[in-house]
């Protein structure tokens, strides 16, 4: 007998907790596991207040349009979508919230060319990667630039300024609104294809560079449609060109500069919809599919119209190719600008 183990013993009920923990915990994660199967995942989206961030002050184009969609996304989400203005750095420091906010589709960016494709090759440290940091949701809109002249300029046509540059390399003109601004760089990209020597000269804005076209103390003026067609209305100025891929719906005479001078050619001002990057893919379309029914309505046609811009629809997809495309056209001309 002294030879005899002792055996550990466990009291009847001891065994049925064990066991009955054991079936517990098999059950509970049978049950957990088929969650995602009834739909239980995660909650309904959006399933509180939507925010969409703009790196700009209100009243601009995409402060406008974005308004527009946030009224018509906030009825047929039934929950409350508002915009949040951020202005600062080149529109840099909306962009930085919105990638540092939980990837939940409650907190977009509205985002515009300069933050997206130029800003990067343009600064040293924008704070965030927008290749990687963000996703793309939908094309919203673009503007085509324009190639603006005095109604005095004894230009008649592009070809004109374009072989008045090339017979007096350096003495043309061209004004935009800033260093580094997309008129800018549209012009920087036309001497470049054209091959001729274009002196640019910076402004501070519409409202100084403006009189001075009109006054001709500068040849032309590269500046968005949205500025030069009410002008265009009142016999203030003459277009030469629009630099966008096909001619504007608002001024439907004037070629582009793909047409009568470098094929190919397109420079548009353009914004859109992004989520940070990780947001589901099941967010992401959901918002496209709403936003490409909200760019149909007639309303925001109709506004986009006196915004003298072009409304766009593309899938996740597209737009994303879309910003590849962008982006490489802007590191092109930006690392031959002098530092």
């Amino acid at each position: 007998m002294n030879d005899i183990k002792k055996s550990t013993f466990i009291p009847h009920s001891s065994v049925r907790r064990h066991i009955f923990s054991g079936i517990g915990s098999v059950v509970l994660g049978s049950i957990f596991q088929s969650f995602p199967a009834l739909g239980f995942a995660q909650p309904a989206y959006p399933n509180r207040t939507v925010r969409i961030l703009i790196g700009y002050p209100p009243g601009g184009t995409a402060d406008v349009m974005a308004r527009m969609i946030a009224e018509h996304l906030r009825q047929s989400f039934a929950q409350n979508v508002i915009i949040e203005n951020r202005p600062g750095a080149s529109g840099n420091i909306a962009v930085q919230e919105v990638v540092r906010s939980q990837a939940d589709g409650h907190t977009l960016l509205f985002g515009n060319t300069g933050e997206i494709a130029s800003n990067k090759f343009l600064m040293k440290d924008i704070g965030f990667d927008p290749d990687t940091d963000l996703t793309p949701i939908a094309l919203i809109y673009n503007i085509t630039h324009v190639i603006a002249i005095s109604p005095k300029s004894r230009y008649k046509k592009l070809e004109d300024l374009i072989e008045d540059a090339r017979r007096r390399p350096g003495k043309v003109t061209y004004a935009s609104v800033g260093l580094g601004s997309p008129g800018h760089l549209a012009g920087e990209m036309l001497a470049l294809k054209t091959k001729v020597e274009m002196v640019h000269i910076p402004y501070k804005g519409t409202s100084q560079a403006l009189p001075d076209l009109i006054g001709g103390h500068v040849d032309c003026f590269i500046t968005g449609l949205i500025i030069a067609g009410p002008q265009l209305k009142a016999g203030a100025i003459r277009i030469l060109a629009v630099t966008g891929p096909k001619r504007s719906s608002a001024a439907p005479d004037i070629p582009t500069v793909a047409e009568v001078a470098v094929p190919g050619f397109d420079f548009p001002l353009w914004g859109g919809l992004f989520a940070p990057s990780k947001t589901s893919k099941e967010i992401i379309n959901s918002l496209n599919k709403e936003v490409n029914r909200v760019l149909d309505l007639p309303d925001v046609q109709a506004r986009a119209a006196t915004l003298y811009s072009d409304i766009i629809h593309s899938t996740p997809e597209q737009f994303s190719a879309f910003i590849k495309t962008e982006s490489e056209k802007y590191r092109e001309i930006i690392k031959i600008l002098p530092p």
